[in-house]
């Protein structure tokens, strides 16, 4: 059985630098367990790009080494093709923080034909003492210690760093380790050692995994549509097969009842099985465009996390009386719930996260038990430790614990895919689904537009045949320019903000884009300008009125903008579906299932022409709508299948489905109208079981 050791590597090669996360080097602090350089002259802190981060902590762990440009791309960009000045962009952008020369270095020098040297000597920060600015009075560094004691001194750093066993961290070389995942935890806590093991290991897709708190039983969803129901050591024992789409299973902590979803249409089946995978109950359809893991609140009771067009609710169900209350969540208008999760003394807690991205555990009555400084989405309770195990503020989603006292802890750290959900026993063995995909653009001919291992999605192609596109080729979600046969990056972006939108402006020229509630306008090489889109809410609509002025809808309200950004005006409209045709200076607008064009918003009942009919498939979760040629494309999703539509302006009654498949991301249309296609591919999903080992004596 394959597994997966997270204890801390021995070897002399990897001791300072797995164990070492605080660096002092000249006036300034390097954290890379949180990406933060301190500038102690300044009393600063600046958050640092994770690539950014990663790059000078190679550069520190070899002080004093050359290392090759070669080296450094490998290591930063591992199996990913990046354009040939990615390093050179990083290599400014940490010189810039660092207020550095590149002919005058005082940090970073450029060794010709050879690679770059990190010059200033460099000393580890003890992390005993939870100060945010330590003072280089009370640093130790190896060059206060006659050289004879050097190697002495290293030897009792590495023993106090076994003993304390903080260090998870990542081999990504063989001559030195390149990323530590640690915890932020008071030395008091000392941290399990968690070994993995594989529970499913056969090619397919294996997700969405549930363990009985109490029970020897397991289940997950198998290849999107079978529930499979095993021992907690995978040993096959039930399954059961539906015509759509399931997800979520969750055992009752005590009893053998199963609760699993199940998307049909545009609806969602709540089913509740026994441990032979036989039916019990099964809801009316209720309404939905997503749905997170139920929770058993009593015997007669869960908590259901539903989402539609307005974002996501907390329902209590009843089983015996099919009954479906709302919960009113203590959180504000531009906040958004998450999910619930069943912790101490057996209660429900809700998951919120506000509009800077940071998280809070609140009950009911409003009281917040627990906050993380990041957006939380993998989250769930570990009865053992009375923790809550969630994903870290890293681009890696490595697990971390946290005490209701605040403590942290590190739990697990992997090299492959990212973990996507979570299920823990009452002996603290995690459940868990790992999981790895690309999402590639694709030709019509099911070519890669772009050679790429990352996830390469949300293209728009001008007649100019220029795409502009995102990628996670740098561990965040970037925009990038395809022309001339070369991908150029034109955003640098730091934090967790995300882009909903691009659009090519009708000259082809700029490009119009959102971070969250901004409003970012490109050029063919950088920003040109952003600005606030004001909005309550990040903008889901967009576009070009003309080649001067744009627009942007939040769903109820239209506002259109200058390019200095300067709002013109604001008109009370709501739609989940808008567009504007530029060449015919219209509104295109769905309501219900029927599109309209108008020439006016603020007219728009009167002045409304009926284009089309839409079916019911057409316009559930409707999304991405494009003007390409006189002809509407758009995309839907039924039965969590999704659909790419096309409709002629020219002939309105002519609606077809182009595509259907699961896993598409986006679509984008060629010069020559043949269709592109980003999806999920190469999709790999097993369960996995992370268990904690017993201490060594």
């Amino acid at each position: 059985m394959d597994r997966e050791n997270t204890a801390v590597d021995n070897s002399p090669i990897h001791a300072i630098t797995q164990t070492t996360t605080r660096f002092q080097f000249a006036h300034w602090q390097f954290f890379n367990d949180k990406d933060e350089l301190h500038d102690i002259q300044a009393q600063s802190v600046t958050k640092l790009e994770p690539q950014v981060a990663r790059l000078l902590t190679l550069l520190i762990t070899q002080q004093g080494q050359v290392i090759t440009k070669e080296t450094l791309n490998k290591l930063l960009w591992p199996d990913t093709i990046v354009e040939a000045n990615s390093l050179y962009q990083l290599l400014t952008k940490l010189r810039k923080e660092l207020q550095d020369n590149a002919k005058n270095p005082k940090y970073i020098k450029t060794v010709p034909k050879k690679g770059y040297l990190f010059l200033p000597s460099v000393s580890p920060i003890e992390t005993q003492e939870q100060t945010p600015l330590a003072t280089t009075q009370n640093l130790i560094t190896t060059s206060q210690i006659p050289s004879s004691k050097v190697k002495l001194y290293k030897s009792l750093q590495v023993l106090m760093a076994k003993k304390r066993n903080w260090a998870l961290t990542l081999c990504a070389g063989a001559c030195f380790s390149t990323i530590a995942f640690l915890s932020s935890a008071p030395d008091k806590i000392e941290p399990t050692q968690y070994e993995r093991e594989d529970i499913t290991y056969e090619l397919g897709v294996e997700f969405n995994v549930a363990a009985h708190m109490q029970l020897d039983l397991l289940a997950y969803i198998e290849q999107f549509n079978t529930l499979k129901i095993t021992t907690k050591a995978g040993q096959n024992q039930y399954s059961q097969t539906f015509d759509t789409r399931i997800a979520h299973p969750t055992w009752h902590p005590d009893k053998t009842k199963l609760a699993f979803w199940q998307y049909q249409n545009d609806m969602c089946i709540l089913h509740i099985s026994d441990e032979q995978a036989r039916s019990l109950h099964s809801s009316s359809p209720i309404p939905c465009h997503l749905i997170r893991p139920p929770v058993w609140q009593s015997d007669n009771e869960l908590i259901l996390t539903i989402s539609d067009k307005t974002g996501s609710s907390a329902y209590l169900y009843r089983i015996e009386q099919q009954q479906l209350v709302k919960i009113p969540l203590p959180q504000k208008p531009e906040e958004s719930y998450i999910g619930a999760i069943r912790a101490w003394e057996e209660q429900v807690y809700y998951v919120i996260v506000d509009a800077d991205h940071h998280s809070r555990l609140v009950s009911l009555d409003g009281n917040i038990h627990m906050t993380w400084p990041y957006p939380l989405w993998l989250f769930n309770f570990d009865p053992a430790k009375q923790s809550i195990i969630s994903n870290d503020g890293s681009a890696h989603h490595n697990l971390v614990a946290k005490l209701r006292n605040g403590q942290t802890y590190p739990v697990f750290a992997t090299s492959q895919g990212m973990f996507t959900n979570l299920s823990i026993d009452k002996n603290g063995d995690i459940f868990t689904a790992a999981e790895t995909w690309q999402v590639n653009i694709r030709d019509q001919d099911n070519l890669p537009i772009f050679s790429s291992s990352s996830h390469d999605f949300l293209p728009v192609t001008n007649p100019l045949g220029e795409t502009v596109f995102m990628s996670r080729r740098t561990g965040q979600c970037e925009i990038y320019l395809h022309a001339n046969n070369q991908v150029k990056q034109l955003s640098f972006h730091k934090g967790y903000k995300y882009v909903n939108f691009l659009a090519w402006d009708p000259l082809f020229s700029k490009i119009l884009s959102n971070r969250d509630n901004e409003l970012v306008l490109y050029n063919r090489e950088d920003v040109i300008v952003s600005f606030d889109s004001q909005h309550t809410s990040a903008p889901l609509q967009f576009g070009w009125l003309d080649a001067q002025n744009i627009w942007s809808s939040d769903t109820e309200f239209v506002h259109t903008f200058n390019l200095d950004g300067d709002l013109l005006r604001k008109t009370k409209f709501a739609s989940d579906f808008l567009i504007f045709d530029t060449k015919q200076q219209l509104w295109i607008v769905l309501q219900g299932n029927k599109l309209f064009q108008s020439q006016s918003l603020a007219n728009f009942n009167a002045q409304k022409q009926l284009v089309s009919e839409l079916p019911s498939d057409a316009v559930h979760m409707i999304k991405n709508p494009r003007l390409i040629n006189d002809t509407l494309y758009w995309q839907s999703t039924w039965s969590k299948t999704d659909i790419i539509w096309k409709l002629p302006l020219t002939a309105p009654h002519q609606v077809t489905k182009i595509k259907q498949e699961p896993l598409i991301w986006h679509y984008d249309i060629a010069p020559d109208g043949a269709l592109r296609v980003a999806k999920m591919e190469s999709v790999e999903a097993d369960i996995k079981r992370i268990k904690p080992q017993p201490k060594k004596t």
